[in-house]
């Protein structure tokens, strides 16, 4: 895990800090945020939800439009 100097006031975007990482010290960062409870997904599992989000992939034909828009709202709210 790198080690951080939180005396130095500097401020860098999170795309800096992160550019500044390799992929070993980016997982050993996300692994740090859920083993301190900094990463939950409100209580559910998972698992459980990963199959329900699949069950949507090419079922959008049974969608509402209104529920089709939710969906997309919230898909580019975390993407973005």
């Amino acid at each position: 895990m790198p080690d951080f100097d939180f005396s130095v006031e500097e401020n860098i975007s999170v795309d800096e800090f992160l550019s500044a990482c390799d992929s070993n010290e980016i997982k050993e960062l996300i692994q740090a945020l859920k083993d301190d409870g900094h990463l939950t997904n409100g209580g559910r599992d998972g698992d459980d939800f990963d199959a329900a989000v699949e069950k949507l992939i090419g079922n959008a034909w049974r969608l509402s439009k209104e529920d089709e828009e939710t969906i997309l709202k919230i898909a580019n709210k975390i993407i973005s």
